[in-house]
């Protein structure tokens, strides 16, 4: 599990499936049903509510799971769309697993999404109800949600405790593994988002392994301030804990004063985030990693810093577990708790169990050789079943074969590490050379004047790209663009030195926490 290598004798970046490891055959509903009959008196979900924290044991939340299921059976029906536009909230986590024993289909929709982005999800996807609740500044949506569906479907999602209260319980319909259960909308960074489509069975599994990969169990308590609308959130945190039993503490928004106020409170054993979450961690006045006893800490969605790995290491005496995956396929590779600290580092770990991984050349599609750059490109049963309702779409991204391509650049080595070298739009191309952003990025993190970075290409007569790098550097320190030039050099072909620099106090993020670098582009433009 999480060790296949490429065949030495062909030498290809390819990687067999590992089909050994038994997958869980079963819905979303039917495992929290399980949980609860053998955790039933454990916590299951904690989130803070005022100034006191509350509880859901897992026999309370299936209880009330239930409860939400028979309200939303009164006003849609198995296999309809139930939109939920909101901030993370308990009310949201208890919504996602109604509609599983409901057998209705998760639309998460993102609480930062102007009105036309939530046009584009509503018109896609059709959704029976909307449930609005804040975004993340605390900004109510329910006026903005009243102008986009009717009032009938539109309820407040911080009510739902009350407006259920009365609802007549029923029996909750026959589910199918195979039955929709998500439609996870991409990131969005470049053009307009599309909507996995995920299985009971694809998020199930999905999640599962993500906490297989951990080595966790139902003693475990996870802090994770990834977002719902996210598959980080949605599958890898909040399903990946109900397969284990274990307990997930819920944030509304990432903060850190709130994140390790809560790390203390509850006696968290796991946490996790993307890189920009966990130098926040980092740098906040009360971080005293000494007080906790951390089994793990996960992450994923971006490279992550050696540094900052190095760091977490050496102050939690825990492994950083780093995943590679996205919306249309969770758990393509991750690393493990035995790996050497370096393969976090360095590496996305090794294929999941289940996971057939290779590196397709970008313009032929053949499989390259080992250590060679090329497409990511996966083929599982977690792998999504295509957009929902854009058939176009999903062909240019799922070839007949059945291998997704992910868009991402990487490389395998003969120990069969995945390395990620970017996005393949991200390929800077100066004269000729095909430059990775990320190689560029992982030797400039050792500067010790930059926090976060992101190298992008800009435009140029002579060479048509050249290399740009925007930072955000830690207090007190100045950009000097020749000595960070100098320093470049010294790890660096002369070609990948970047020759514009931009000082950033902040950079802008998706939802997820990554960098958005066709914005950081356009300021190198507009500069």
């Amino acid at each position: 599990m999480f060790d296949g290598r490429p065949d030495p004798a062909t030498g290809l970046a390819h990687i067999a499936a590992d089909t050994s490891y038994p997958l869980l055959n079963q819905t979303i509903g039917q495992c929290l049903r399980d949980m609860a009959a053998r955790f039933g008196d454990r916590d299951a979900l904690v989130w803070r509510e005022g100034e006191d924290l509350r509880r859901f044991t897992y026999a309370q939340l299936l209880e009330e799971a239930e409860l939400v299921a028979s309200w939303l059976l009164e006003r849609a029906a198995p296999g309809d769309r139930i939109a939920i536009w909101s901030r993370n909230s308990a009310e949201w986590v208890l919504v996602e697993h109604a509609c599983a024993l409901a057998g209705m289909v998760v639309a998460g929709w993102n609480p930062a999404w102007s009105q036309r982005e939530c046009e584009h999800a509503r018109d896609l996807t059709e959704p029976a109800v909307l449930l609005a609740g804040y975004d993340t500044r605390g900004v109510s949506l329910m006026e903005r949600a009243g102008e986009l569906m009717p009032a009938e479907k539109v309820f407040a999602l911080e009510e739902l405790f009350d407006t259920v209260e009365g609802a007549k319980r029923k029996t909750m319909p026959e589910v199918a593994q195979d039955d929709l259960f998500l439609i996870q909308f991409t990131s969005g960074t470049t053009g307009r988002s599309k909507g996995a489509a995920l299985t009971h069975f694809q998020a199930l599994n999905a999640g599962y392994l993500r906490s297989v990969a951990a080595a966790m169990d139902e003693t475990d308590v996870w802090v994770n301030g990834a977002p719902l609308n996210h598959v980080g959130g949605a599958l890898s945190v909040v399903i990946g804990a109900l397969t284990m039993g274990a307990c997930f503490v819920l944030m509304n928004r990432f903060d850190a004063t709130e994140y390790l106020k809560l790390m203390r409170e509850t006696g968290a054993s796991r946490i996790g985030g993307v890189p920009t979450m966990l130098i926040a961690l980092c740098e906040h006045p009360d971080w005293r990693p000494q007080d906790f006893h951390i089994r793990s800490i996960g992450s994923g969605g971006a490279a992550v810093p050696k540094p900052l790995i190095e760091r977490l290491n050496r102050e939690f005496g825990a492994p950083v577990l780093v995943v590679f995956g996205q919306s249309e396929s969770v758990m393509i590779t991750s690393s493990v708790p035995s790996d050497p600290p370096e393969v976090a580092a360095e590496t996305s770990g090794r294929a999941a169990p289940h996971v057939e991984l290779k590196i397709a050349d970008v313009a032929t599609g053949e499989t390259v050789k080992v250590g060679e750059v090329g497409e990511i490109c996966a083929r599982s049963p977690m792998v999504m079943t295509g957009y929902f309702r854009q058939p176009e779409a999903t062909a240019k991204t799922i070839d007949a074969d059945g291998f997704l391509h992910t868009g991402d650049l990487g490389s395998l080595d003969a120990d069969g590490y995945l390395r990620i070298h970017g996005r393949t739009r991200e390929v800077i191309i100066r004269g000729g050379e095909n430059i990775y952003p990320a190689e560029i990025e992982d030797y400039l993190l050792e500067h010790p004047d930059i926090v976060s970075l992101a190298v992008v290409g800009v435009p140029d007569e002579r060479w048509g790209q050249t290399v740009a790098c925007a930072v955000k550097l830690r207090d007190g320190a100045q950009l000097d663009g020749a000595a960070m030039e100098a320093f470049a050099a010294q790890g660096l072909a002369h070609f990948k030195v970047p020759r514009s620099w931009l000082a950033l106090d902040s950079f802008p993020l998706t939802a997820s926490g990554k960098i958005r670098k066709v914005e950081v582009e356009k300021m190198f433009v507009e500069d």
